[in-house]
């Protein structure tokens, strides 16, 4: 004997929270990714102002942030600049090999949200990165803040050892400058409601 369908659609319908609203799809306004490491000389960045991220939000009857869907986060490797110039950037194409591994990118199922100081939420997304041949299970953090006009801004960071990803350490005028396999990405973006 099998349940109705209305029946079933009632059941589950009663097991979801109330209160809750799932929200349109919101997509990046702003993303800027920074990739921070050292080296024998100084320390280093590359910063891209490109990328897309589109994320997936609850929202409670009163608006408050109350879960988040799916995350997914793309880069272009060469949208990456440091201030050292060219050999730099080009140094750090080539250890990622963006040739055949042209992007970098991230796609969580879901995060969970606590409130945080000030008004901002805490999330933790745990996914799957992407960078050049890899792609690992990894878990994010960042702080949520929601805004008057409807956007919301991410900022987090993620500490990583270049040589997971199968990336080498660069190095730079005939191995003058070596930089350390370790480094950290940190992550700035604003979504709106698409």
């Amino acid at each position: 004997m099998t349940i109705p369908s209305a029946v079933m659609l009632s059941v589950v319908l009663l097991a979801m929270p109330r209160g809750l609203t799932a929200q349109p799809p919101y997509a990046s306004g702003s993303v800027r990714t920074t990739i921070v490491g050292t080296s024998n000389i100084h320390d280093w960045e590359l910063v891209s102002q490109k990328g897309t991220c589109t994320v997936s939000l609850q929202l409670d009857g009163d608006g408050v942030l109350a879960g988040v869907g799916q995350v997914q986060f793309d880069m272009a490797v060469n949208s990456l600049k440091s201030e050292h110039g060219s050999q730099m950037d080009n140094n750090a194409y080539k250890a990622m090999d963006e040739p055949n591994h042209p992007r970098i990118r991230f796609t969580g199922a879901s995060a969970t949200v606590r409130p945080a100081a000030g008004g901002a939420y805490a999330l933790t997304v745990n996914g799957r990165l992407s960078i050049s041949s890899v792609t690992r299970d990894v878990t994010l953090t960042a702080v949520a803040r929601m805004h008057p006009d409807q956007s919301v801004s991410i900022e987090g960071a993620y500490p990583l050892v270049t040589t997971d990803y199968n990336v080498k350490p660069i190095s730079i005028m005939l191995g003058a400058i070596k930089t350390s396999e370790k480094v950290t990405i940190r992550y700035a973006m604003t979504v709106r409601p698409q």
